[in-house]
């Protein structure tokens, strides 16, 4: 931006109004009537393999704390939190807060929807009518039921019992459908193409907040929602080391010599993540840069080759360290997870290498989506490289969704 405040961008690219994808999108943005059925018949399946009278689904507006309640009702939670009751042999319903009635958004699947001045009352409500409520599974007690609530519930029903479901959830999302991966293709769609309009306006001299607007403004147009933009790049530290800094876009500027990381996550109509980082350089990478990019870049290839049906997550990790530190480096203790209408779905990549107590049994299953997102580190920690990407998991291994360069982009 200029000193006195007028943009210097190049002129706004054509942006198509809709998103293409390799399958065209049936029911424009929705969910298919099919895929709703689909799914009905797993969740009564886990009522009846854990001999439940309903499962309770709970959400708040949170990043990888809502997308539970849009598998299971195609709802989108906007504000506040949610619910989403599941009883035995029925449909499920939404549950939410009285005051969000005015201003309910539509959904793509017709689920009943109960209000309730405090929304788990409802939820009280709602289990009450039912013939019988010996046993209710609940997802998310763990981490995002608020205390508040589940004490509500005991007090409410002392005679149920409350059964933590989650880890039952995941297993029963984790695979996904042909839609739900066109869905992930859609939202990878938006993202280049963010990306692309990110390459032409990149340059010394402008700043991380000229970008961003940018790339809202493009995801927006192609259909995106919820976005997370941030950048990244290396702090030097006062005994000359560098640390890792991530920020949403400000006002610094970028320079030549300078390499930034752009990373972008976001969601496509059908509500499916991705995410997705790359680095660029502003003249002649360095030779630190390269190699660390490099290192990146093949851990997440000897990752993916990992990832195949009956794998481990850990085979998967113990894959992207081996490759990194062939290059003189180290990554973060964890680099990806499982992927889908949440951002931060199990299985969680590197959990079981290091902090084995917290592991969970899982073995990688056909048509999984991961994200992989090593953290890279010199051993001297003078340099650091990010990159991220998703990955659909095949019999021949992960097959990278966005097939843009791993290498670093030099403007």
């Amino acid at each position: 931006m200029t000193s006195g405040g007028a943009s210097t961008l190049p002129a706004v690219a054509p942006v198509p109004s809709a998103p293409r994808s390799a399958q065209p999108i049936v029911g424009g943005g929705a969910l298919s009537p099919a895929e709703q059925s689909r799914r009905h018949d797993l969740l009564q399946g886990l009522i009846a393999d854990r001999d439940l009278d309903g499962l309770i689904v709970v959400a708040n507006d949170y990043r990888g704390h809502k997308g539970t309640l849009r598998w299971v009702t195609d709802y989108n939670l906007a504000h506040r939190h949610g619910f989403a009751f599941v009883p035995r042999g029925r449909e499920p319903e939404l549950i939410l807060p009285q005051n969000m009635q005015q201003g309910f958004s539509s959904q793509g699947w017709e689920t009943p929807v109960r209000y309730a001045r405090r929304a788990v009352q409802g939820v009280v409500n709602a289990i009450g009518e039912l013939p019988g409520h010996e046993r209710i599974g609940i997802v998310g007690l763990g981490e995002i039921m608020r205390v508040a609530d589940a004490e509500l519930l005991k007090r409410s029903l002392p005679a149920t019992q409350f059964v933590d479901v989650t880890m039952d959830f995941e297993q029963l999302r984790a695979q996904k459908s042909a839609e739900e991966l066109a869905g992930v293709r859609e939202s990878t769609y938006i993202v280049e193409r963010c990306f692309a309009r990110l390459l032409e306006i990149a340059r010394p001299g402008i700043t991380e907040r000229e970008i961003g607007a940018e790339m809202y403004r493009t995801m927006y147009l192609l259909g995106g929602e919820d976005p997370l933009f941030l950048s990244m790049s290396g702090v030097r530290q006062a005994d000359g080391t560098v640390a890792p800094a991530w920020n949403p876009p400000r006002d610094r500027v970028l320079h030549v010599g300078d390499q930034f990381v752009f990373s972008f996550e976001l969601i496509g109509p059908l509500g499916y993540w991705m995410e997705f980082a790359r680095a660029v350089v502003f003249g002649t990478p360095t030779d630190d840069q390269v190699r660390l990019n490099r290192a990146a870049a093949e851990g997440m290839r000897a990752a993916a080759e990992r990832m195949v049906p009956g794998a481990t997550p850990a085979a998967v990790q113990r894959g992207l360290l081996d490759a990194v530190e062939r290059h003189d480096a180290g990554s973060a203790y964890w680099s990806g997870h499982g992927l889908g209408q949440d951002v931060l779905e199990e299985p969680w990549i590197g959990r079981e290498v290091v902090d084995a107590d917290d592991a969970v049994d899982w073995t990688l299953s056909e048509r999984m989506v991961l994200a992989m997102h090593p953290m890279v580190l010199d051993r001297d920690r003078r340099g650091i490289a990010y990159l991220s990407n998703s990955y659909i998991v095949t019999p021949d291994g992960g097959q990278a969704v966005s097939q843009i360069p791993l290498d670093i982009h030099v403007l």
